[in-house]
C-alpha cells in the first residue's frame, strides 16, 4: 500500500508542478496581491503582527484553492477522463490513488507556502525565520484534514466542469465570513467549521505560542474536534467516491 502510494505521490507531482496554472492561482496570484495591497508597506513596514493577520488570509486562500482545485475537482478529473478507473485497475485498490494525489498536493502547497512567506518578509521587512517557522508548523499540520474534508466534492455524481467554477467562487464568502465577527451561537458553531475559520485559527493558535509563548487550551481542544469532524467527512466521502466517468451527467 505504502509504495503504491509513493508511486502515484511521484507521479502526480510529475502533474502538479508542470501544471502553469496551478502555480499561478497557488503561488504568483497570492503573492501579487500581497504585494498589490500594501504597496506602502514596502517603504513603511508594518508591525510584525499586522503583518501576521494579513499573511494568515493569504495562507487561508492558497490552502483552500490547493484543496478545492488540487484535491476535489482534480479527483472528478480523473474519474471524468477514466484515469481513476484505469489507476484502480492497476492499484487493485483506490486508497494509494486518493493518499498519492492528497501527498503530491500537500508537498506542493507546502512548498508554496514557504516560498511566499519569505519572499513576503523579505519585502515588507520582517523577521523571515520567525514567520517562517510559524508557515512550516502550519503547513505540517493543517492541510490534511482541509483535504480530506473537500474529498466530499469527489463523491459528487457530477462532471467537474459542471461544478467546478462553483466551487472555486464558493472560497472567497468562505475566506470572506472567517474574517466577520459573529455574535450569534448558532452563527459561531457554523463559522468554526469554516475551514477558513479553522486556518485563521490555527494559524494565530501557532504563531501566539511561537511568538508569545501562549498556548490557548480551549481553542486547542475546538480546534482538534473540528479537525476530526473533518477527517471523518473525508473518509465518509471516499467510500462513495465512484470511478464510473459521468459522460452523460451535466
Amino acid at each position: 500500500m505504502l509504495r503504491k502510494s509513493w508511486e502515484f505521490f511521484i507521479l502526480f507531482n510529475k502533474e502538479v508542478f508542470y501544471n502553469k496554472i496551478a502555480l499561478l492561482w497557488t503561488l504568483v496570484i497570492p503573492l501579487f496581491f500581497m504585494v498589490f495591497n500594501h504597496l506602502s508597506w514596502l517603504t513603511n513596514p508594518p508591525n510584525f503582527q499586522s503583518f501576521k493577520n494579513n499573511i494568515f488570509l493569504y495562507w487561508s486562500f492558497m490552502i483552500l484553492i490547493t484543496a478545492i482545485s488540487g484535491v476535489g475537482i482534480s479527483i472528478l478529473m480523473l474519474r471524468d477522463n477514466g484515469f481513476l478507473k484505469m489507476f484502480k485497475f492497476i492499484a487493485r485498490n483506490k486508497l494509494p490513488i486518493i493518499l498519492g494525489k492528497i501527498g503530491s498536493q500537500w508537498f506542493f502547497v507546502t512548498i508554496n507556502l514557504v516560498i511566499f512567506t519569505a519572499a513576503s518578509a523579505l519585502l515588507f521587512h520582517q523577521p523571515v525565520f520567525s514567520v517562517l517557522s510559524i508557515a512550516i508548523i502550519i503547513a505540517i499540520i493543517v492541510p490534511l484534514p482541509i483535504f480530506f474534508l473537500f474529498l466530499w466534492i469527489s463523491s459528487l455524481p457530477y462532471r467537474q466542469e459542471t461544478i467546478s467554477p462553483i466551487f472555486t467562487i464558493l472560497m472567497f464568502p468562505l475566506i470572506y465570513f472567517a474574517n466577520v465577527e459573529v455574535n450569534d451561537k448558532s452563527l459561531l458553531v457554523l463559522n468554526l467549521l469554516n475551514p477558513a475559520s479553522f486556518i485563521l485559527n490555527v494559524s494565530k493558535l501557532i504563531s501566539d505560542a511561537v511568538s508569545n509563548h501562549v498556548w490557548d487550551i480551549t481553542l486547542s481542544y475546538t480546534l482538534v474536534v473540528i479537525m476530526g469532524v473533518y477527517i471523518l467527512i473525508g473518509v465518509f466521502s471516499y467510500k462513495i467516491i465512484d470511478i464510473t466517468p459521468k459522460a452523460g451527467r451535466i
